[in-house]
């Protein structure tokens, strides 16, 4: 199964890509992707989190394990497939790429469809905008409060739907 991600940014409203996955790869394939397609510094820390609908963090998925004397403090993201934690539309990540800053994108799953053969994924879709400066070190972040922020990333995924780049490849009938 493939799985379509959409991924938003809270600090520029006309950020936007698209990404499909094999739900059996793991996250770090994922991560790989983004870094990929962003231009991202490689040997930065960055983690995954499943979100709420709220947009809230829950568990982490790491680059690096992050055992301590109770066990692991984190799942590192090469060891979970993406289907073992994320399986129905509308589930939610948070990809924190500046650790420090604690700063965002939000990844939702909008799609989910069969593999088309000859495709190799992952696979980005649909790429809208410039992608955020990835550590915040000489940059001022002003942002409202987190809510008004999680509230305008909802806004953000409803304005971006499928009918406004036209047919990206999934049947809107099918049906997983």
């Amino acid at each position: 199964m493939i799985y379509k991600f959409r991924v938003l940014s809270d600090e520029d409203e006309l950020f936007l890509r698209d990404f499909e996955v094999d739900s059996e790869s793991t996250f770090l394939t994922l991560h790989k992707a983004i870094q990929e397609n962003l231009g991202f510094d490689p040997s930065q820390l960055v983690s995954f989190f499943l979100a709420d609908e709220h947009w809230n963090k829950g568990m982490e998925l790491t680059l690096i394990d992050m055992q301590n004397d109770t066990g692991l403090a984190a799942i590192p993201m090469d060891k979970v497939k993406i289907k073992e934690l994320i399986t129905k539309r509308k589930e939610r990540l948070l990809y924190t790429y500046d650790i420090f800053a604690d700063r965002n994108l939000f990844i939702e799953l909008i799609d989910m469809a069969e593999a088309k053969e000859g495709i190799e994924y992952p696979l980005c879709t649909a790429s809208l905008g410039e992608a955020p400066i990835q550590v915040a070190d000489d940059i001022i972040l002003d942002f409202d409060a987190e809510n008004d922020e999680k509230n305008e990333i909802d806004e953000l995924f409803n304005e971006f739907n499928d009918d406004d780049f036209g047919s990206l490849g999934f049947d809107d009938d099918s049906e997983f």
